[in-house]
């Protein structure tokens, strides 16, 4: 422990964990965290390997003020808890908006309260126009089929993280998926926590997001004064 007072690893944050006092102290378990934690993922004590309980991971970030990260994790939590109910959809063109469907499956046909785009309540999809949900589950033709996974390939592209197909039809390249919330770039793909934390220079070299030469150049200078 070195230095440090007994009160840098107090209090025990997880009521779990299998040691009986931590070695690490409050800061560094902030910092194991902040660095660690992604939407969407599971954190475990980086000293017993047990799964940080929500509790927990609220109580350390606020404990070190970290209101944008907190507020980040507040709103994860809830949206975890929308998606229990089965009455809840997220609006299936991506604009983050969700919304609560009474009636579920009698009402099938959902306009987006934010973006006023329709999503099909049943498959989770943007709106079916022109065919029946009873159409739209019918076998399909070698031709049908054909064109569909034809569609796919053109409009759609797969998350890195959870592989579901997301389909972008405007808005800028940050995307985040719907099913498993991770955020990466749509052009190349990168996951954007890198991204967010040391800029857009880790974006892949052949995207259209990555420094010019000459932004690049400033950059590196920059980091070599350190």
């Amino acid at each position: 422990m070195g230095s440090k007072s007994w009160i840098d690893f107090a209090p025990q944050y997880n009521s779990n964990c299998t040691h009986s006092s931590r070695t690490i102290c409050n800061n560094c378990m902030y910092e194991y965290l902040r660095n660690n934690w992604n939407i969407g993922s599971e954190i475990s004590c980086p000293e017993c390997s047990i799964p940080l309980s929500h509790n927990a991971i609220k109580l350390i970030l606020f404990e070190n003020d970290d209101i944008t990260l907190y507020n980040r994790y507040t709103q994860f939590e809830l949206n975890r808890i929308l998606e229990q109910n089965l009455e809840f959809i997220w609006c299936a063109l991506g604009c983050g908006s969700g919304q609560l469907n009474e009636g579920a499956t009698m009402n099938n046909i959902i306009e987006c309260v934010n973006c006023h785009k329709l999503t099909c309540f049943t498959h989770k999809c943007p709106w079916h126009d022109g065919i029946t949900c009873e159409e739209y589950d019918m076998p399909r033709t070698d031709g049908q089929l054909h064109a569909s996974e034809r569609w796919i390939k053109v409009h759609t592209k797969e998350c890195p993280k959870c592989h579901s197909h997301i389909e972008k039809n405007e808005g800028c390249d940050h995307m985040t998926c719907l099913k498993c919330k991770h955020e990466f770039c749509w052009e190349c793909l990168v996951p954007y926590s890198g991204i967010k934390r040391h800029g857009a220079y880790l974006h892949d070299r052949k995207c259209k997001h990555y420094p010019a030469t000459e932004t690049r150049s400033i950059f590196k200078r920059f980091i070599d004064l350190f």
